[in-house]
């Protein structure tokens, strides 16, 4: 049984087509030998079936001669009616063989069968015959004339004289009867002399039939002499086309008889022809099919170490091939290069896929997002981090570059480009957004030099808080040196009035007026020195006397304190993990950097509400947060809250010392203070202190 990789092997296929080419040209040569012999036979039958037209085209000839002979003998013994009727008929037979005549269709093969002569003799005929026809048309109606005045002659609508009467009917009928016009003259003769003689007896309108009839007849008369002459030209031209029918026939025997030996020449030679060369096309056959079981045999070996290759086998050596075709000596060669090549690719392969997956797993992963568009803004790649950073699902990942960044309002779409628009971006762009959930993004926009757009985003919310605080960290920094250095001079200036204002009391001499404005200078002096001590206390380093504190219980220990504090209105709720750490700090400074943060956030909630302590403690870090749900503050409150002698409450509130005395508290504590706000959500304050846990 034969294999199926066999019947799809080369060594099978190319001698089986080669085999089957050859059947094929046998089968044509067959069928053209047989398709001549037949031609040859339909040649001969053509040329008698064009004989036998021309026999036709003959007897034509002669019927339309005969008839044409005939025709004045057919107008002398029967009316026009018939004359126009067999013109007729003559027109139907020249237009018949005129159509025959044409060489269309399977009569193009008999060349010169209608000469220009034959055609223009037929056109003439033809021409003549209507006319003749016509002349015909015209005498049976001027006879049809002739006949209606007799009519009226007849019914008695003519002369009143009977004699009279009775010898002009007389004339006039031997007139309608008339086949010559002397004869029709003269009755028109002997007419005119009756009608002139009675002219006392008649009238003009009497005569009027009479007249018609000899008119009529008149008309008759010439319009067969028309007839007659009309015959004698289609005699003469029916002469001379049975003259050219029968010379043409002829010449087209003649012809038809060479071109018939000519073409049974030709066909002999085209079958010697055709032999040969099938013999010829038997002898390549089999050369070419040894040749090809030859080659085929090197090509599956070639094959069979293409295949090894390809599944990965390293040990394939050059295939064995012991001819000398040069086509198969230079594939051996490009195998043995071919096989190097694999080795190398192989190589590289390993080493590229290796590369690939960590680029792959390095762009999914990576914390900044990215993302590649073409030059007309279609999106080429991009990864998972990028889709979240700007807000968006996964099938994002379709949209075009302007409809991609439109959740970011600080870029101008103008920038980018979009089919057709290229887009105005020339060099790199970065702008930051602020999501709603106050996450800051930094977007960097840059242009390819195919013309495409790369856009890389990343979370730089803790980043920018860094630098937020420590812009708030330097300003307040500045503005408590300037506080102590404001404070030291002018309790400096005080100093100097106080003590004067010393030497000033022990003088004797004053008045009660004097002495009380004396009073009201000291009382305004030690109010100065008060307020300077407390900026002083502000703006330089407090008295700070640290001892391990356990926060838990500190706050507990608060809590009635801070109720009487925060009124009725308030109440004060604690929120303290279970195992909260022991810390160095200044226990007092804690208590009062508490009251004051509850102190505010019970004057955030005019209504009332709960002021939530809460305390957590990781391995590094102690977290005190005083929260409220009051009115809450604006990003640009937040950022001066700690400044000295900033406040909101106006001329009712305090001096705007409290969260600068907290700060100043945690910050000499080695911690870090911040508040968290928006207008109508509360506020939290939290309280980071360092934690020591040996």
């Amino acid at each position: 049984m034969i294999s199926r990789s066999f019947l799809s092997s080369i060594a099978f296929r190319l001698p089986f087509a080669i085999a089957f080419i050859c059947f094929l040209v046998f089968s044509l040569s067959a069928i053209a030998i047989y398709g001549l012999q037949r031609a040859r036979d339909e040649m001969a039958a053509y040329g008698l079936q064009a004989f036998t037209s021309l026999a036709k085209a003959s007897l034509v000839s002669r019927q339309v001669s005969d008839l044409v002979s005939s025709a004045p003998f057919l107008m002398n013994s029967t009316s026009p009616y018939r004359v126009a009727s067999e013109s007729r008929d003559v027109v139907l037979q020249v237009d018949s063989l005129l159509k025959t005549a044409e060489p269309h269709g399977a009569d193009q093969a008999v060349r010169g069968f209608a000469s220009t002569r034959m055609v223009e003799l037929l056109d003439l005929i033809r021409i003549q015959t209507l006319v003749l026809a016509r002349d015909a048309d015209a005498a049976q109606n001027h006879k049809a004339e002739a006949a209606a005045a007799l009519g009226e002659v007849a019914t008695g609508r003519g002369i009143v004289d009977q004699d009279l009467r009775r010898q002009v009917n007389g004339i006039v009928q031997a007139a309608s009867t008339s086949d010559s016009l002397f004869q029709l003259g003269e009755l028109r003769r002997r007419y005119v002399a009756y009608t002139t003689a009675a002219q006392g007896r008649t009238v003009a309108a009497e005569l009027q039939p009479y007249e018609r009839v000899f008119e009529a007849q008149t008309r008759y008369l010439l319009n067969m002499f028309a007839i007659r002459a009309a015959v004698a030209k289609l005699h003469a031209v029916s002469r001379d086309l049975s003259h050219a029918t029968e010379t043409q026939s002829d010449a087209v025997a003649r012809q038809l008889n060479d071109d018939l030996l000519s073409t049974s020449d030709a066909l002999s030679r085209l079958l010697v022809t055709v032999g040969l060369a099938f013999l010829l096309v038997l002898v390549m056959a089999i050369f070419s099919i040894r040749s090809v079981m030859r080659v085929s045999r090197g090509i599956v070996a070639l094959s069979n170490g293409m295949n090894a290759l390809a599944k990965g086998e390293n040990e394939v050596g050059p295939p064995a091939y012991r001819g000398n075709e040069t086509e198969l000596v230079r594939l051996l060669e490009a195998f043995r290069a071919f096989k190097d090549s694999v080795d190398r690719v192989s190589r590289l392969r390993r080493t590229a896929e290796a590369a690939a997956r960590t680029i792959r797993s390095t762009f999914r992963n990576m914390n900044e997002g990215i993302a590649l568009f073409d030059k007309t803004g279609r999106p080429i790649t991009m990864n998972r981090r990028i889709i979240e950073l700007f807000g968006h699902s996964g099938s994002a990942r379709k949209l075009p570059l302007r409809r991609f960044v439109e959740p970011v309002p600080e870029i101008d779409p103008a920038l980018l480009p979009s089919d057709p628009e290229r887009g105005t971006l020339l060099e790199r762009a970065v702008v930051r957004h602020r999501t709603g959930d106050q996450r800051v993004i930094e977007i960097s926009m840059s242009r390819q030099p195919e013309g495409g757009i790369v856009l890389l985003a990343r979370d730089v919310t803790l980043m920018d808080r860094q630098e937020a605080e420590a812009a708030k960290v330097q300003r307040l920094d500045g503005i408590m040196r300037m506080t102590h250095q404001v404070s030291h001079e002018v309790g400096n200036m005080i100093g100097i009035i106080t003590g004067s204002l010393g030497l000033l009391e022990r003088e004797t001499g004053f008045n009660d007026r004097q002495k009380r404005n004396i009073a009201r200078i000291r009382k305004a002096a030690e109010r100065g020195r008060s307020l300077a001590g407390s900026m002083l206390s502000i703006g330089s380093p407090q008295p700070f006397y640290p001892s391990p504190v356990d926060v838990a219980s500190l706050l507990r220990g608060m809590a009635d304190i801070l109720e009487i504090a925060v009124g009725a209105k308030c109440h004060i709720k604690l929120e303290l993990d279970a195992h909260l750490p022991v810390v160095s700090l200044d226990a007092a400074l804690l208590e009062q950097s508490v009251l004051n943060l509850c102190l505010n956030a019970s004057a955030a909630m005019p209504t009332g509400g709960v002021i939530v302590i809460g305390a957590t403690a990781t391995r590094e870090i102690l977290l005190i947060s005083v929260t409220d749900s009051g009115i809450g503050m604006s990003p640009e409150v937040v950022d001066k809250a700690f400044e000295p002698y900033f406040t909101t409450r106006g001329v009712h509130g305090g001096a705007g010392l409290g969260l600068a005395m907290v700060y100043g508290f945690v910050r000499q504590s080695g911690g870090e203070a911040s508040i968290y706000s928006s207008p109508g959500h509360g506020t939290t304050v939290k309280l980071s202190f360092p934690t020591d846990l040996r």
